[in-house]
């Protein structure tokens, strides 16, 4: 699997030959959040959460010697529905499939990053959806969630998704 995130200032993650798919999503969850600005972290810090996803929040600790944006990096699996609120980023994985409504619901203007696999997902309002693409992790960005969401994303980011809308 080739990154599409090359030409950013990419966080590698120490490990030779191909990237184990958790290993590879959570790397770009990460830069996602490299490429993405709140109006605040409250604490100086940047809390990224799972809710059912235990393989990727294994692969999000690697990333915790890291202070995206000077802040301190929490990664977080979120069993009361009613903390999500509290990340600033939230990875929704095929298991979380049954809460989406209700997840998206309870974010509605809410300065929290979503980000997801599940390609359905997309046009419900999550912001950033992962993909294969022969054999290529791209991804795609909801700008009009994003910004209803008072989050910035990048320019260098949105110019290496394979759509934007």
């Amino acid at each position: 699997m080739i990154v599409a995130l090359v030409g950013l200032p990419f966080v590698s993650i120490g490990i030779a030959g191909p990237l184990p798919e958790y290993a590879m999503k959570a790397a770009f969850v990460y830069n996602f959040t490299l490429f993405t600005e709140w109006p605040t972290l409250p604490n100086n810090t940047l809390k990224i959460c799972t809710l059912e996803s235990d393989a990727l929040k294994h692969e999000l600790e690697k990333f915790r010697i890291h202070q995206p944006h000077g802040a301190t990096l929490l990664i977080s699996k979120i069993s009361n529905i009613e903390a999500i609120k509290d990340c600033q980023a939230l990875y929704l994985s095929e298991e979380d499939k049954q809460r989406i409504p209700v997840i998206l619901s309870l974010l509605e203007n809410t300065p929290v990053l979503t980000i997801t696999d599940v390609p359905e997902l997309m046009g419900k309002g999550v912001m950033i959806g992962i993909k294969t693409d022969n054999k290529r992790i791209v991804f795609e960005v909801n700008t009009l969630a994003a910004k209803k969401s008072n989050l910035y994303l990048s320019s260098k980011l949105l110019s290496l998704a394979k759509v934007v809308y």
